[in-house]
């Protein structure tokens, strides 16, 4: 009980330590050009720990993120948590249910369409993003016809292709997850004795497989999460969208401490879906313990 009652603040606080440290890493190391080697600036690396830290107690420090959450600071963070709200959502749902269609595929056509989700998970998602890009400006410039905004100039807020981008490869990541964990529940025994039996698959697969993979469902989901989060950056950048990510890059050479906070604010979804797991988890363990 204690554990689970510490969970959510030790994850915070080791959230907020990684942060620290990834903005400290600069200062540790040191370049030499003249003598050609490089070398750990250990005293450097604490100072700026201990500023780090230090800024946290000046409210003026924290008052620059309240100052830009007061201005277009909301409206750029719900506009990104916006867009991966959907992707995520997406992800769940398309996940889930192209998974269940491939596992009441026949076999052979099942293998086939497992290589082609195994192939698609390795493609980098710079590649499709510039493949998206190319195909969108080919079909303007030869027919004149645009499909979807792509970019956010001119305080523009495109939706579809963010989206589109976000949940990608995630779905694709998710399905391969998902496909592999019922193809594990397939050869354990209590299916193989369900199936000695004459139950019908579909039966075996919602009754019985499809409830045993769901605290695995959570577990896999919160990788999804994070994954979603670095495609978030990845197209804020690409497609020139003026959201939270490239709003918080201005404060980051003003204040470490705000800058840290809008970060954390950032990655609530993650701690959302680790407590989500937890929960569930925990649910889906007392329902067990309650029908033995």
């Amino acid at each position: 009980m204690n554990k689970k009652i510490l969970y959510l603040p030790v994850r915070v606080i080791a959230i907020i330590a990684g942060f620290c440290l990834m903005i400290c890493l600069p200062s540790l190391v040191s370049f030499n050009p003249g003598e050609g080697g490089i070398g750990l600036n250990l005293g450097q690396f604490e100072k700026t720990i201990l500023g780090i830290l230090q800024s946290f107690v000046h409210k003026q420090e924290i008052s620059q993120l309240l100052n830009y959450f007061q201005g277009e600071g909301m409206h750029k963070y719900f506009y990104t948590m916006s867009i991966l709200s959907i992707s995520l959502l997406i992800v769940a749902v398309v996940g889930m249910m192209v998974s269940i269609l491939i596992i009441m595929l026949p076999r052979k056509l099942r293998k086939r369409i497992v290589s082609l989700v195994d192939f698609t998970t390795t493609a980098p998602e710079l590649l499709i993003i510039f493949l998206l890009q190319f195909l969108m400006i080919y079909m303007y410039r030869t027919y004149g016809i645009r499909l979807f905004r792509l970019y956010g100039y001119f305080n523009n807020d495109p939706y579809f292709m963010p989206i589109f981008i976000v949940s990608f490869l995630p779905a694709f990541f998710f399905i391969q997850l998902v496909v592999k964990e019922f193809t594990n529940e397939e050869n354990k025994d209590y299916v193989l004795f369900a199936r000695s039996k004459g139950l019908p698959y579909r039966s075996i697969y919602i009754k019985h497989i499809i409830r045993n993979i769901i605290p695995l469902f959570y577990s896999h989901f919160r990788t999804i999460v994070w994954f979603s989060l670095t495609n978030i950056y990845v197209v804020e950048t690409l497609f020139a969208i003026n959201g939270y990510i490239q709003g918080l890059s201005m404060i980051a050479g003003q204040s470490a401490a705000a800058y840290i906070i809008g970060l954390v604010l950032f990655a609530l979804p993650l701690i959302i879906a680790n407590v989500i797991a937890a929960l569930a988890t925990a649910i889906m363990n007392r329902k067990e313990q309650i029908s033995i």
